[in-house]
């Protein structure tokens, strides 16, 4: 059977509940997912992910301020190597990727590709997922930065201050392509 990592750096949820949904969509489709918090991993000092095991791989960072949290860069760091023998993806969790201004979406997109760079990744696919606003898992500061943002573009937000711009259908998609191109290639040697 095909083992693929999903990996994710998240903070307020949302990129853990994307990533949860990619590995539910990957096991249903015939493929043995780990699943591994980079954040949680990074402060237990745990090294081993089980990268090495892996046949292909799915990182999801959320973007905060235009930037990825460092324990993604550093996941990569020690394992793109192993990341980088088969299929990998990139998703890249934000509020932007809901704008429907092109330049927002565009600098959303210069950021991940500085991102990659740096760290030296070049996966397959990158794809962009609009995130959502938690109220109650944010501080006020940034309560009030992600509501201007949000009015500003002029996003509803839902009453209960929990609201989903995540495209799952997207996701899905995405996830079904993937699939295809993990079982299409050969199993690289561990």
């Amino acid at each position: 059977m095909r083992r693929v990592l999903v990996g994710f750096a998240s903070h307020q949820g949302q990129t853990e509940k994307i990533a949860h949904h990619l590995a539910r969509q990957l096991e249903d489709r015939g493929l043995a997912v780990r699943l591994v918090d980079m954040i949680g991993a990074a402060q237990a000092g745990e090294s081993d992910a089980g990268a090495d095991d892996c046949d292909a791989a799915i990182l999801a960072g959320s973007l905060h301020l235009g930037r990825y949290d460092a324990a993604l860069a550093s996941f990569l760091m020690r394992h793109g190597p192993a990341i980088g023998r088969g299929p990998s993806a990139f998703v890249t969790v934000s509020l932007s990727a809901a704008s429907e201004d092109e330049t927002e979406r565009r600098a959303v997109e210069e950021i991940a590709q500085r991102f990659l760079y740096e760290t030296g990744w070049l996966p397959e696919h990158v794809l962009h997922a609009a995130g959502a606003i938690h109220d109650r898992r944010m501080n006020p500061v940034e309560r009030f930065a992600l509501h201007a943002i949000a009015d500003a573009h002029g996003l509803d937000r839902h009453p209960s201050g929990d609201t989903e711009l995540t495209d799952w259908a997207a996701l899905d998609r995405f996830a079904r392509d993937f699939v295809g191109e993990v079982k299409a290639r050969p199993v690289a040697s561990r």
